[in-house]
């Protein structure tokens, strides 16, 4: 199948479901011409490694001066900030002469920022993964802003993307996010909208647990990107309000805040010698190997955490709140992760397992097994593979 691969990113390790759909895209025998934003310099191996899977690959760079200004343009107009930032006039243009020079099946096109793309693609069948409700986001962000100005961007985007977004995903032929928490948001959007659900998987060979390695005492992680929004007041809430008390509980209790970019609020967690803020790594499983619990703390969130299936394949047990386990209610069925529905749950499933290694021990190999069963990207691959039919033969 020659597929046209439209990303408002370049796929990798950190974007991790586009760049593993793209793999085993290409291992199940696509040919493909991947068109991505490149919104930060991109690194000899890390073009080597796409052109091993994609035959053709144009980066359209992003200027963040342009993108800014586009933003602020967008300010009294119906386009979302979303959406405004990656709307580059040079990917349209790119796109427009390879849709009339070179010969694609179908378009495959990543996120709501890239979805203003589709007039560019012509009469081309196009499948538009959504991932996530981005609408659905952006409400829980304006309900739980804590200030005056964080409130108004929000309500300000939340209001642009109740209209914005399901217009936009009327287009595509067929559509697809992660969880059908977010089909259902988007159906509320609009009721003609029918996304597929294709949730995420899990690199299974690279996390995997490793015995030889003792897991620390005491110790607990929670993972992810640091400047993103929902990761930052994640972190934060839990120091506030469970940290200080699941610290008297066990006085040599450690917690590791992995992951990129963390803010100067995170970065001053640090400040407590029990706390570790590492910033950018470039390996976590060593930090995933050493935890005696994984903590998923999340009051804003949409589609399905990824910090929770890699702690689950490498045997981790997790702790999530409702927002973070709800795309994962069948591994709590299965024993796999505890989902807290209150503030002393959550309190009592750390201590738990913090208490109880044998317990943890079991959880973890339970946990592996769930997502060994139900969150393999090859399976997702080929989910798409027949979204691509269905928007071929629906023309």
């Amino acid at each position: 199948m020659r597929l046209l691969f439209i990303s408002p990113y370049v796929p990798s390790p950190i974007r991790v479901r586009t760049y593993q759909i793209l793999r085993h895209l290409a291992l199940l025998g696509c040919e493909i011409t991947l068109v991505a934003l490149e919104d930060a310099p991109v690194s000899e191996s890390a073009r080597a490694e796409l052109a091993t899977w994609c035959k053709d690959i144009h980066l359209v760079p992003l200027p963040k001066p342009a993108a800014t200004l586009r933003c602020l343009l967008a300010l009294p107009t119906p386009t979302p900030i979303w959406v405004a930032y990656c709307q580059s006039p040079e990917l349209k243009k790119r796109v427009t002469e390879l849709v009339k020079t070179k010969q694609f099946d179908v378009a495959h096109v990543e996120h709501l920022r890239a979805a203003a793309i589709r007039p560019a693609l012509g009469n081309l069948p196009c499948v538009l993964d959504a991932v996530d409700c981005i609408t659905a986001l952006q409400r829980q962000m304006f309900e739980q802003g804590e200030s005056v100005k964080h409130k108004l961007i929000a309500w300000e985007e939340w209001s642009k993307l109740r209209a914005w977004e399901p217009r936009a995903y009327a287009l595509y032929n067929q559509l697809a996010v992660t969880t059908t928490y977010d089909a259902r948001e988007l159906q509320t959007l609009d009721s003609r909208l029918s996304p597929e659900v294709i949730p995420n998987g899990v690199d299974l060979d690279y996390f995997q647990p490793r015995p030889d390695q003792a897991r620390e005492k005491d110790t607990i992680i929670f993972s992810g990107k640091m400047s993103y929004r929902a990761n930052e007041d994640a972190a934060l809430g839990f120091a506030s309000s469970l940290w200080p008390r699941l610290k008297e509980m066990r006085p040599n209790l450690r917690w590791l805040i992995v992951g990129s970019e963390p803010s100067p609020a995170v970065q001053r967690l640090a400040q407590d010698p029990a706390i570790e803020v590492t910033g950018y790594v470039p390996d976590i499983r060593p930090y995933l190997s050493r935890a005696s619990v994984a903590i998923c703390p999340l009051r804003i969130g949409v589609g399905i955490q990824n910090k929770a299936l890699e702690a689950m394949a490498m045997a981790c047990p997790v702790v999530a709140s409702p927002i973070a386990g709800r795309a994962l209610q069948n591994a709590e069925d299965d024993g796999g992760i505890t989902i807290a529905k209150t503030e002393e749950e959550f309190l009592r499933a750390c201590q738990k397992f913090l208490s109880d290694p044998s317990c943890a021990q079991a959880t973890g190999a339970s946990a592996r097994r769930f997502v060994e069963r139900h969150h393999r990207w090859d399976c997702a691959a080929k989910r798409f593979l027949e979204l691509y039919t269905h928007a071929i033969t629906s023309i």
